[in-house]
């Protein structure tokens, strides 16, 4: 049986039975009998179609309200540090000093020796939280980078004798290093023990 006589009997079969049963039993119908009563149907998609969701190159991030509005306090109580630190360690402690005042008491800042601590060649460390990145110079100038899409700077500070913050010099190259496998020291290639399988 070809496909058009197919269609029509499935159309004849349903156009029968809605004669016989009536409306109330339409509802018992299979879904694809009932489609093909409906007018316009060919125009619409399917509803599989409508159901899949495009793909997108990345999550579109948005922030509450209460998010932004935390984040504008915090950014308040960052803007009162003084005097600047002159440590890391001070640098630090004043971040967690001003997430108290800013009623942010919830909101952790990791150890500096810690598993999300990157130590850079020139002393700076980088600490990793859940959208943001903090930068620490040796000095105790630091920054505060929001990464969220585009990644801008969400505050910046001065260190001991006004000693602006610098951006370690190895930051990207190190990040760079640590995707993917580890690499051998001799060699440079990726260890064949860590290699994925796929």
């Amino acid at each position: 049986m070809s496909k058009v006589s197919a269609e029509s009997s499935v159309q004849a079969l349903a156009e029968l039975a809605l004669s016989t049963i009536g409306d109330a039993d339409v509802a018992r119908m299979p879904a694809h009998s009932k489609a093909r009563l409906a007018p316009g149907f060919a125009a619409l998609k399917s509803t599989a179609a409508h159901c899949r969701q495009r793909p997108m190159d990345r999550p579109k991030l948005m922030r509450t309200p209460q998010t932004r509005e935390r984040l504008h306090r915090l950014r308040h109580e960052l803007g009162r540090i003084s005097p600047p630190p002159s440590t890391i360690e001070e640098a630090r402690a004043e971040i967690i000093q001003a997430m108290a005042r800013a009623d942010l008491g919830a909101w952790r800042v990791p150890e500096l020796t810690g598993d999300s601590a990157l130590h850079h060649a020139d002393g700076s460390v980088q600490i990793v939280l859940i959208a943001h990145v903090i930068v620490f110079n040796s000095t105790g100038a630091f920054q505060i980078v929001d990464t969220h899409p585009p990644g801008a700077p969400y505050f910046e500070m001065r260190g001991r004798d006004g000693a602006a913050f610098v951006p370690p010099c190895d930051m990207h190259a190190e990040a760079d290093r640590n995707v993917g496998p580890p690499q051998d020291e001799t060699s440079g290639r990726a260890d064949p023990a860590h290699l994925r399988r796929a």
